[in-house]
């Protein structure tokens, strides 16, 4: 039913911060009973209300973690029983009362899905409603009805896009963190990315893609998504996005080609977006993600924002590749200077009859070959690799080629 409270630590977010609200409306109304206030409010009817919600916000606070996104549901639909009940026994000052109505709808939009938000927010309207048809003193009902429910569902909605905004990006970079602690294959990362950005996105289809040898073009490193989907990318106009973006570093519009006059074949039909992948400030490649049909109310900025993110993290991948590379290659060359130096030290040593001197040179090289070795494969094991010292040996003599 919610987008919340699927652990304990969670329930216990969600039942604090329900106590903290039921514990300040119930001292706000008491405090307007204890201000100078009209006559014709109930102040028996108003406090009871209010004592109430204090009483519910201690049991909250003690029971934090026992209970659950229904019973807190269930909670906060008493909230607005209430704050009905303070509207129909406040009299003139029946107006300040629904304002509370909007943490109802705060709460709600924040931990709850759309669904079970709207069905919160129905209910404060037909209360409030109701509250107005039975208190007589409120002039200009329907003013007081519209802006207070409008009030609520536009506070609501705003909570609403802002928190799911919010969790696709903390959800994106613990994606992304985990593909930076976990995979060390440049080709693994860059098909995780492409799965990771249409997961987060929901783009048809999302390429990766670096330069040809020679320079001249790009080639598809990495896809996710339906293949047809990929014949998006191949129009012109994209390919002129995917260039634009290699070439001058900044994230480009992918348009469709299907725009024929007007003022859409001038401003175009946005189908994807290109993003660099850079190294410093060179591009290295570009993420694409585009969508077969014109995404409704346009590309958003969240899809934007983990292209952004993905490839950032790409671009790490591709340095760490890189300084893992000239890593393995300066082992190499150690391993190789110290043989060669230590065999030619032999050698002279037995060109000139020292014997025993060549045979303790030769020993102390295979000695540092082998020790050489161990921390080559130690850190090879390091770097993601199942390979121990001993895995290499040979099971069988090598043939005889001469």
């Amino acid at each position: 039913m919610g987008v919340f409270g699927t652990t304990g630590t969670e329930r216990a977010v969600m039942a604090r911060g329900l106590a903290f609200l039921f514990g300040a409306g119930g001292l706000l109304v008491l405090l307007t009973l204890v201000l100078p206030h009209e006559d014709d409010i109930d102040d028996l009817a108003v406090a009871l209300p209010a004592l109430v919600a204090l009483g519910v916000a201690g049991a909250l606070s003690g029971w934090q973690r026992r209970v659950g996104p229904w019973t807190l549901s269930l909670v906060l639909a008493g909230g607005t029983v209430l704050i009905t009940v303070c509207v129909v026994a406040g009299g003139d000052s029946a107006s300040a009362y629904p304002l509370m109505y909007v943490w109802v709808s705060l709460y709600a939009f924040y931990f709850y899905s759309a669904r079970w938000a709207i069905a919160h927010c129905a209910l404060c309207a037909l209360a409030f409603g109701v509250a107005l048809a039975l208190e007589e003193s409120v002039t200009a009902p329907q003013v007081h009805w519209v802006m207070t429910v409008g009030t609520i569902v536009v506070a609501g909605v705003l909570i609403g896009t802002l928190t799911r905004a919010i969790r696709a990006q903390a959800k994106d970079l613990m994606t992304v963190s985990r593909m930076s602690a976990g995979l060390s294959e440049t080709g693994d990362h860059a098909q995780a990315t492409c799965e990771g950005v249409r997961r987060s996105t929901g783009a048809d289809v999302v390429v990766l893609l670096a330069p040809l040898p020679d320079g001249e073009g790009l080639q598809v490193t990495a896809m996710a998504g339906a293949s047809e989907g990929g014949m998006v990318l191949a129009g012109d106009r994209a390919r002129q996005a995917l260039e634009a973006c290699f070439h001058t570093g900044e994230p480009q519009n992918i348009l469709s080609d299907r725009d024929r006059g007007g003022l859409r074949r001038l401003t175009g039909t946005v189908l994807g977006v290109a993003q660099p992948v850079l190294r410093g400030n060179a591009p290295a490649g570009v993420l694409a993600l585009a969508w077969t049909q014109p995404p409704i109310g346009g590309v958003r900025d969240g899809a934007r924002t983990a292209a952004s993110l993905y490839a950032a993290e790409e671009s790490v991948a591709l340095e760490r590749a890189e300084r893992a590379s000239r890593e393995r290659e300066r082992r190499a060359l150690e391993i190789n200077d110290s043989i060669v130096q230590g065999l030619v030290v032999a050698k002279y040593a037995v060109d000139a009859g020292q014997m025993d001197a060549g045979a303790k040179m030769i020993d102390e090289t295979l000695g540092r070959a082998r020790r050489l070795m161990t921390d080559q494969l130690e850190g090879v094991a390091g770097e993601g690799a199942d390979v121990r010292p001993g895995d290499l040996i040979r099971q069988a003599a090598p043939s005889d080629t001469s």
